[in-house]
């Protein structure tokens, strides 16, 4: 009777392979164990260091200031245009080569020529006639300037009172989500109202509506899925104020410093497309820009 016999050699070089591998993931195993180890008390460390700065920048006033600087920028943003903010660069621009002419030491090393040579100046160099108008110019508008600041308190009362009338109701004037009166535009920024296009530049227009009243008022905000208040009637009057003076419908930018109000705060009031309709229901010309 034959007996039959397996070769167990490729078995037994697989298991030898299988070990060698399982040893290998031992061995990483223990790096990275060793690696954990190493390293925690330097991270330990470092987030102390980072926190004890952040602290430190925190009590010097680092982040107060960059929420500030964060304020600021968004008040450019709707305050000015693209435009405007490239003019400003060019102006920049211009005003820097200005003061790198007249630091040059040829001109610093001008001689004086006294007070008739000045008036000879002014009345012969068209360039010295331009600079005093530019002067005069940058004074009016500092003084007009200074008389704003002046006039800033009341204005910041007015704000106040605006703000108390808008707390109480600010829940009830913001439009309900799927209410079927309000059409939400998209708009690129986050967590903002819906928005349509902010005005232009306000340019001259027509007359007001010479028949409008406060009850017409109340009956075109109505239409529009309003309910005047207090509030909203402080905005409307400002705008028929502005407008007796200037004969121009007020934009939102306007708006918003003639009534002592926040941009936002116009949005609560008037959700959809506030500088047209505030415009509609005050009896007014559609501002410039407005769609």
């Amino acid at each position: 009777m034959a007996t039959s016999t397996t070769d167990l050699t490729p078995v037994l070089e697989r298991l030898d392979a299988l070990a060698a591998k399982v040893e290998l993931l031992a061995e990483r195993q223990r790096a990275h164990a060793e690696l954990i180890e190493d390293m925690t008390p330097i991270a330990r460390e470092v987030m102390t260091t980072a926190i004890g700065k952040l602290d430190a920048m925190d009590r010097a006033g680092y982040f107060d200031f960059a929420a500030e600087a964060a304020g600021l920028a968004r008040r450019v943003v709707e305050g000015f245009s693209p435009d405007d903010v490239r003019q400003l660069g060019d102006s920049i621009v211009g005003m820097l080569e200005t003061v790198r002419a007249v630091t040059r030491p040829d001109v610093l090393d001008a001689k004086p020529i006294g007070l008739f040579g000045a008036a000879r100046a002014v009345r012969k160099d068209d360039d010295v006639q331009k600079g005093l108008a530019v002067l005069v110019e940058m004074l009016r508008r500092l003084g007009h300037r200074a008389e704003e600041e002046a006039a800033q308190p009341a204005a910041l009362d007015k704000r106040a009172r605006l703000a108390a009338m808008l707390g109480p109701r600010r829940a009830r004037l913001l439009p309900a989500p799927a209410a079927p009166s309000i059409t939400v535009t998209p708009v690129a920024r986050a967590a903002a109202p819906a928005r349509a296009p902010a005005c232009a530049t306000p340019a001259p227009a027509s007359t007001a509506d010479p028949d409008w009243t406060r009850a017409a008022g109340e009956q075109l905000a109505a239409a529009q899925g309003l309910t005047l208040t207090d509030a909203h009637w402080v905005v409307l009057e400002a705008a028929r104020a502005d407008f007796a003076a200037t004969q121009v419908s007020p934009n939102i930018r306007r708006l918003t410093q003639i009534a002592g109000v926040t941009t936002k705060d116009l949005y609560v009031l008037f959700p959809k497309a506030p500088g047209r309709t505030i415009a509609l229901v005050a009896g007014l010309p559609k501002p410039a820009g407005c769609l």
